[in-house]
């Protein structure tokens, strides 16, 4: 039997080698898993391969995890602050075939490239435009959404209009009473990164608990921390979870507090 050829990601498209965006640029670069890397202005945004089940970016994982332990049967629609790839949002409409997904980026030209290179879930699926991510959820109607994700950043750290109060507070007001709000938050040791972000979803919601490398957690190593926000969070499967990562993972309820 004929071995089936390799499926190749975005095979007209140069790699290590700058692309002009609204943003800025974007660079592909093959990894030898078979995987793309995603650059976006020489930082690593999103991770592409064939496979539908697989996420390589740890703090996907925990993005995952926490959606695991909250996922209700039947429909429900998630708007994702920060599209890149939209690794996550193909993830999750493979996982949850019944799930609706609104993608949105800054960028105005990054939206219509990762359409090109690969086999993304099209509309009303997967709904990719270019918005703010402000504007995305400030313009959502109250009770209209069951997740939201935010993956945003500007370098390595999320733009302050994405991660103040008022920020989480239009999130609250989206989503509906049994929802939940996951965000990446990148740390450097020596910094406050992430502490007035984890403040204010905490003053907006019941039940705040952040997952990552327990060095990161302690403000050891520089890194990103999911941060899960919700009124009703399944903390012991989050444990669960935690206690068989393949890295070091810990979850903490009172993380810059």
């Amino acid at each position: 039997m004929a071995r089936r050829a390799p499926t190749v990601i975005a095979p007209n498209t140069p790699r290590n080698t700058p692309i002009a965006i609204g943003s800025g640029t974007v660079e592909l670069r093959d990894e030898s898993d078979g995987s793309t890397t995603v650059w976006v202005n020489n930082v690593p945004s999103s991770s592409m391969r064939p496979e539908v089940d697989v996420l390589d970016f740890e703090y996907m994982r925990h993005m995952a995890a926490a959606i695991a332990a909250w996922a209700p049967s039947g429909r429900w629609l998630a708007l994702h602050v920060g599209a890149a790839a939209c690794s996550l949002p193909r993830y999750l409409a493979h996982a949850y075939p019944e799930s609706g997904h609104i993608a949105v980026d800054i960028d105005t030209s990054l939206p219509e490239l990762v359409r090109e290179w690969w086999d993304l879930p099209r509309a009303p699926r997967l709904r990719i435009r270019a918005q703010d991510g402000l504007d995305a959820v400030a313009s959502r109607r109250d009770d209209s959404l069951d997740l939201v994700v935010r993956d945003a950043f500007a370098g390595d750290a999320t733009p302050n209009h994405l991660a103040d109060a008022h920020w989480w507070e239009q999130a609250r007001r989206a989503v509906r009473a049994s929802g939940l709000v996951v965000a990446n938050v990148g740390t450097r040791p020596g910094t406050i990164m992430g502490r007035d972000d984890a403040r204010a979803a905490r003053a907006t919601f019941n039940d705040v608990i952040a997952v990552g490398e327990h060095a990161v957690l302690k403000g050891k190593r520089r890194g990103n921390v999911v941060v899960v926000a919700g009124d009703a969070i399944d903390s012991r499967a989050l444990a669960r979870y935690a206690a068989s990562a393949p890295l070091p993972t810990g979850v903490d309820p009172g993380w810059n507090r």
